[in-house]
């Protein structure tokens, strides 16, 4: 019999519907044979029959459907992440994830704040509430329940909503025990490399005052009696002192970008580089430079590193300059709306680069020219890759040899995580 004429059949047939059709329909549903239909009668048996061909018609939708197989319910029981949905009341309506000691069954009803610890559940109960609130996702930190088997987890908490309403959340939680362990390592290494670097700085830095102390005495008293070769070998020494100095200070600032850097506040940029250009006044007056200031807006960032990061960028436009040739140098600003950034620019006509040292010129004691002809210490761009990192933006440049460079700084206007 073809599907159609079965169809056919079941429906609008006369005669009462018998047992010994319900049984064969019955056993072609064991069978899983597709299509089955019962004949609907007369008579009391025949709901019975209507029932059964319900039956099939669920049957043949779930077994011709694999999206279930391959969709979202498998995705979700087998999620290495723990998933809950619960109401407005907090209460748990689904959970894919096994606790020990408990099921999931079990935990349907329960509040989910008998899962989080109590001196988290006021901060969670807030976050909770304003993505009830207002319908925005979004996620915290914070440390599990001695008895879910994790120590760290990281939560996405996002609206479950019915047509316009918002009737409940949905929380995910990933564990990020063992990224926390690391990142607790790390910050430990990163203060015990902190405090070696500031006591060996001291230790480092008495000697060396010493030295140029000593060295001044030296000069000042001696300096008839020494000729020109020992004062020729006290001039080499003293220098070499100061550079040491310099050193020192500069891998200090280095180390002391990320630990001691102040809070983010509303920074006016444009101000900042005012005051960095009257610091620099007597190096621009003395090369004859040219200093173009464009727009430069206000963001959110610590005042004191993007002035530090300022001063070093246009110290460098003025330091690697060409010859006979007067530095023009330009610092302007670009918002981007879009993606909520700041692009600023610093461009001069100097010796240029050339672009296969990129990544070298960002690096610690990184230098392309000798010490004898440009001064530095090689600590100056890697600081300002550091706090261009530490605000969450990043920093590039474009150049060629004799062609000047461009430097591009892109920074956050707003900080979605200030420290």
């Amino acid at each position: 019999m073809t599907q159609s004429s079965e169809k056919a059949s079941s429906t609008g047939s006369t005669g009462e519907t018998t047992l010994e059709e319900l049984l064969q329909m019955i056993a072609r549903l064991v069978a899983n044979e597709p299509h089955a239909r019962c004949r609907i009668g007369e008579g009391t048996l025949a709901p019975l029959a209507a029932a059964l061909n319900r039956l099939a018609t669920q049957l043949e939708r779930r077994g011709t459907d694999t999206s279930e197989l391959f969709g979202v319910r498998a995705l979700v029981e087998q999620s290495p992440n723990m998933m809950l949905a619960c109401d407005t009341d907090s209460n748990i309506r689904f959970f894919n994830y096994t606790t020990p000691g408990s099921s999931p069954s079990e935990t349907i009803g329960h509040s989910i704040y008998e899962y989080i610890r109590a001196d988290d559940a006021e901060r969670v109960r807030g976050i909770i509430q304003r993505v009830l609130e207002t319908g925005e996702p979004t996620g915290y930190e914070a440390q599990s329940v001695p008895s879910s088997g994790t120590e760290w987890f990281l939560c996405r908490v996002g609206p479950i909503r019915n047509g316009g309403q918002i009737i409940g959340f949905t929380m995910i939680m990933t564990d990020i025990s063992q990224l926390k362990r690391v990142q607790q390592r790390l910050e430990q290494s990163n203060r015990e490399l902190e405090s070696f670097a500031s006591v060996a700085s001291h230790d480092l830095q008495e000697p060396l005052r010493k030295i140029q102390t000593f060295g001044e005495r030296l000069k000042t008293t001696t300096s008839a009696t020494l000729g020109p070769e020992g004062s020729d070998y006290l001039e080499r020494m003293m220098n070499a002192a100061t550079r040491m100095r310099r050193l020192i200070e500069d891998l200090l600032s280095f180390s002391r970008v990320g630990s001691k850097g102040n809070p983010f506040v509303q920074t006016d940029l444009g101000r900042i580089a005012r005051e960095v250009l009257e610091d620099l006044e007597t190096a621009v007056e003395r090369s004859g430079a040219t200093v173009t200031l464009g727009e430069l807006p206000t963001l959110e960032a610590d005042p004191l590193q993007l002035r530090q990061l300022l001063q070093n960028l246009l110290s460098n436009a003025l330091k690697f300059r060409r010859e006979d040739v007067a530095p023009a140098i330009s610092a302007r600003g670009t918002i981007h709306e879009a993606s909520g950034e700041l692009e600023l620019v610093v461009e001069d006509n100097g010796i240029g680069f050339d672009e296969k040292y990129l990544d070298r010129i960002f690096e610690v004691f990184q230098r392309l020219h000798g010490r004898g002809k440009y001064e530095g210490t090689g600590i100056g761009l890697a600081i300002c890759r550091k706090i261009a990192e530490r605000h969450g933006g990043h920093i590039g440049a474009r150049s060629s040899p004799g062609h000047g460079a461009t430097f591009i700084v892109t920074l956050p206007l707003r900080q979605s995580n200030p420290r």
